[in-house]
């Protein structure tokens, strides 16, 4: 690393190397034709032979590091353990994205205990960028130089003026629902961003890069890393209504907006 912060953290230094190397995989396999293409939850939900390339090395790196932590990996991969720590592993966040070639997709990953995420890392390869964070000790970007600056969200005031990023749900029902809720939220900020990648959205967040992140649906390994990355930066997180039972939206972004937000994800979801 050529300057700023140099992370130490030894769990943290496994989950950074262990996503580097990932994404070197998912890097060498982009310049080749996608293999292994297959549906989950839906037909436009789509999983690869490179998904699963990536959980393999980020959890065989893992489980030989922290072979009493557990391991939860969004492609199925992953172990039992008796520490009381998890792992949770987004191999490839954004695999649409990555199968369409464009470059917003990412390595996620997160060490979480009782108390929520320990450390968390969102790798993007194609930008050469890594955003890590350690409980209580701050978040930062490791740019593609190697140089490491501190995190902070933006200090943004008025919700009218605020770039919120969002997604939307691979199930039609749930993106009419979502699409009628957006009608009433559009006039009230500046605009949306639709990238891809819930992690990097939050890492975003983090890095002032978005004002305010806003989406129903995730599972805990696409948001446990970002999440650490947002409080750690200085952002409020906060959950309301999704677009059915049992299905919540998180809200990310920096204090000055946070209750304007939610109060308006709020009345969207009740009217």
């Amino acid at each position: 690393m050529s300057g700023g912060h140099v992370p130490s953290d030894p769990a943290l230094l496994t989950a950074m190397t262990a996503a580097e190397a990932a994404g070197r995989e998912l890097l060498r396999r982009w310049e080749m034709p996608i293999s292994g293409r297959s549906s989950k939850s839906s037909t436009t939900d789509e999983v690869s032979d490179a998904d699963r390339a990536a959980e393999t090395i980020v959890v065989a790196a893992l489980r030989g590091a922290y072979p009493d932590d557990a391991i939860v990996s969004e492609e199925g991969g992953g172990a039992r353990g008796t520490s009381g720590r998890r792992w949770l592993v987004d191999p490839l966040d954004g695999t649409i994205n990555y199968l369409y070639r464009i470059p917003q997709w990412a390595v996620s990953i997160a060490r979480v205990d009782s108390g929520g995420p320990l450390i968390g890392v969102v790798h993007a390869p194609a930008a050469g960028e890594t955003f890590y964070a350690v409980r209580g000790e701050g978040a930062w970007l490791r740019d593609a130089r190697g140089v490491a600056r501190r995190l902070a969200v933006t200090g943004l005031n008025d919700l009218s003026r605020a770039l919120v990023a969002d997604g939307f749900s691979y199930s039609a029902d749930e993106r009419r629902e979502q699409a009628r809720r957006e009608v009433g939220i559009l006039p009230r900020i500046r605009d949306v961003r639709r990238l891809g990648s819930a992690a990097l959205d939050l890492a975003f967040v983090a890095s002032g890069r978005l004002d305010a992140y806003a989406e129903a649906g995730g599972n805990e390994w696409d948001w446990a890393a970002g999440r650490l990355l947002v409080t750690e930066a200085g952002g409020r997180l906060s959950e309301a209504p999704g677009v059915r039972a049992g299905l919540s939206t998180l809200i990310a972004s920096g204090p000055g907006i946070h209750q304007a937000l939610l109060d308006l994800m709020l009345h969207a979801s009740e009217t």
